[in-house]
Formats: structure tokens, C-alpha cells, sequence
């Protein structure tokens, strides 16, 4: 059932529809925004996610360029890899699921190896409370009590998506604690442009404005040393395509998975950069990432499954299918605060930080 919600000039302002239930039966909603050009976002209640995504190629045609499935359920499986949902508090990673923070020592849940990853899913696998809708924007919210997860503080996160009339998705996080504590909070969207259902990430062309990433050891763990991408395989400075080194051996990059890296951006004064930029020569797709965030982590899903069946229509989510591009502060830099550019949330002071991916056709 699909329901419109009107605001008082009798405009629609935000289009909300049944998605689904969860198997213990909660269910989850969507709520699709569309500009005037006919180009529309839908996102769930499923943590905050984004669930399709439709942009016009060079000739107009719309096509949905993020992957993801028909059943909320299926988003709930960490394996399928957070198709689309926020991550919080702490996206990435966090080596040994323990940091220290303002001189306590906090445990966060084992979920990988001996790790801690994307803070166990709390965030990304419960449904969010929608606060507020617009014109062209809806507002999630999700509380999280104080060390919920093993994190600091009670902790309030509220995610703004707003659809421009020029294509742009624009992500702002906003979050207030009653005590210090800490945020890395991103979206784990995977791009494909192409809109075809048979097509993986290698043909797409990517250029990341970065010229070091973030040394990992055999559990891609950072080790707090920078290496610098100019000459390796994992150098997208100039623009090329994704397939063309992804198989090449690298100390960074773990054989048959392919990029799972972070790139340390040029700017590290919290200021809004362009941090990448991803095309699609054939369809004629263009998307630019930008953020006030220093760090993006590329992975092109070589973790999924190569047999996975699900997806939405025969739009499959498998290994290679998508581009995650995730704007984020360097994995682990809880255990890295004298080395890594950081901001931590400070007490009844609202955190913020926002993500755009600015959508557009080369000419």
C-alpha cells in the first residue's frame, strides 16, 4: 500500500510505502523521494538504507544504479555485505574489539576474526524511526543507549538524505551524546551505473583524490603507518578502469578479493573535497563522491558470494557486481588518535558530518 504525504500547498513531498516484514515480523517501510526531472531515491526504515536509486543515463533512460534486494530480510544477513545501509557508530574496523577513549577502556562485540566490524550491525540490521519529511528530504533517527554495543555514552544518530533537483544525494549525520564518545558513521551503498543486470564493477572507470592509503597487516588491520598508491596497483590518482590492476598482486590487497582499502584524502581539515569520481563510459553515468571526511574505503564486493541468487529482480547481488565507496574517518582510528586525522563527538555538542553523491551524464 502506498500512501503520499501531503504538505499543506497540497504538494507531494515524500511517497511512503510497505517494504516488508522481517521474519519476526516487524515491519519495514519505504520512502521514496522524486524530483522534478522524474530521477528518485527509496529508503527504508531498515537501517536508514538506501534501497534503489534511479538516475537517467546519456539518454534519459532511468535505471536503479545501487544493488540490494526485493526482501528486507535479506538486507539483515551481514554475509550480503550492508547493501545500502548506514553503518554506525563506528564503521571499518577496530583491531581486537577494545580502544581506549579519554582514559577508559571500552569492549566492542567480536563479530570478524578477532575484530570488530561496521560496530557488529546493530545500526545497519534494526529498522529506524522516521522524524521528519520534506519536499525533497526524510529524516531517520535511532537511539543508542550508553554502552550499547560496548560505546560510550547515551547516543542519539539522526541521518538527513536529501534529493536535489540536480541529481545530487546528499547524506548529513547528525549526532548528539551526553558524554564524549565516538562516531565514524558512513553508508554502504554499492554503485553499478551501468543498469545492467549482467554487468560487474571492472568495466567502470574511478579516479580517487588520494595519495597514500592506510598499511594493513594479514587481517587488513591498519597498522598506523601510511603507504604511498603512486606506481602500485591500488593508485587511482589518474582515471582508469577498476578491472585493469584489481587481480595484480599487492601487500595490501588480499588475493581473489580485489580492493578493500582506505584512501587517505588530499584534505584533512574537515572541509567538504571531491574524493572520487566513478563513470560508466557506455551508459554515460557519472558519479562524484564529496565529504568532509578524510578517509573513502573502495570495495568492490570480492567478499560476496560468486552463487549468490539474490537481489532485486535479476539485478543479483554477487562478488564484483558493486562499487562501495564509503566516505569514512581511517578504519581503527580509535586505536590510532595520535597518528590518524580525527574528531570525536564532544558532550550535548552536535556532531555533524555529510556525504553527497553528485550524479550526472559526461558529455
Amino acid at each position: 500500500m502506498k500512501k503520499n504525504i501531503i504538505d499543506m500547498r497540497g504538494l507531494i513531498m515524500v511517497e511512503k510505502s510497505y517494504f516488508g516484514a522481517l521474519d519476526d515480523g516487524t515491519e519495514i517501510d519505504l520512502y521514496k523521494i522524486t524530483n522534478k526531472s522524474g530521477a528518485y531515491v527509496k529508503l527504508q526504515t531498515l537501517g536508514a538504507g538506501i534501497q534503489s536509486l534511479y538516475v537517467p543515463d546519456k539518454n534519459g533512460v532511468l535505471s536503479d544504479v545501487v544493488l540490494g534486494f526485493d526482501n528486507p530480510q535479506d538486507y539483515t544477513d551481514p554475509d550480503h555485505g550492508y547493501q545500502g545501509l548506514v553503518v554506525g557508530r563506528w564503521a571499518n574496523r577496530i583491531r581486537d574489539a577494545k580502544f581506549t577513549f579519554n582514559g577508559e577502556e571500552y569492549h566492542t562485540p567480536i563479530n570478524q576474526g578477532r575484530w570488530t566490524l561496521h560496530s557488529g550491525g546493530r545500526f545497519s540490521f534494526t529498522p529506524w524511526e522516521v522524524e521528519e519529511t520534506g519536499d525533497d528530504y526524510v529524516v531517520f533517527k535511532r537511539f543508542s543507549p550508553d554502552l550499547e554495543d560496548g560505546f560510550g555514552g547515551n547516543f542519539t544518530m539522526r541521518v538527513k538524505y536529501t534529493f536535489t533537483e540536480d541529481n545530487t544525494l546528499r547524506l548529513e549525520y547528525m549526532i548528539m551524546s551526553d558524554k564524549d564518545t565516538v562516531a565514524n558513521p558512513t553508508n554502504h551503498s554499492y554503485f553499478n551505473l551501468s543498469g545492467n543486470d549482467d554487468e560487474i564493477i571492472d568495466s567502470h572507470y574511478l579516479m580517487i583524490n588520494a595519495d597514500y592509503f592506510t598499511e594493513t597487516d594479514d587481517d587488513q588491520l591498519p597498522t598506523g603507518e601510511l603507504g604511498e598508491l603512486k606506481g602500485t596497483m591500488m593508485d587511482f590518482s589518474t582515471m582508469h578502469k577498476i578491472g585493469e590492476h584489481i587481480n595484480e598482486p599487492f601487500r595490501a590487497v588480499i588475493d581473489g578479493v580485489g580492493y578493500d582499502n582506505n584512501y587517505c584524502l588530499r584534505k584533512k581539515d574537515f572541509t567538504m573535497q571531491q574524493a572520487a569520481v566513478l563513470e560508466h563510459r557506455g551508459s554515460g553515468r557519472r558519479l562524484e563522491v564529496y565529504t568532509d571526511l578524510p578517509g573513502i574505503q573502495l570495495y568492490c564486493g570480492g567478499w560476496l558470494d560468486k552463487n549468490y541468487t539474490a537481489g532485486k529482480g535479476t539485478n543479483v547481488v554477487k562478488y564484483r557486481r558493486g562499487a562501495a565507496l564509503e566516505t569514512q574517518f581511517y578504519p581503527d582510528t580509535v586505536n590510532h588518535q595520535d597518528v590518524f586525522p580525527a574528531r570525536f563527538v564532544k558532550a550535548n555538542e552536535e556532531f555533524k558530518t555529510v556525504t553527497e553523491f553528485r550524479f550526472s551524464v559526461i558529455d
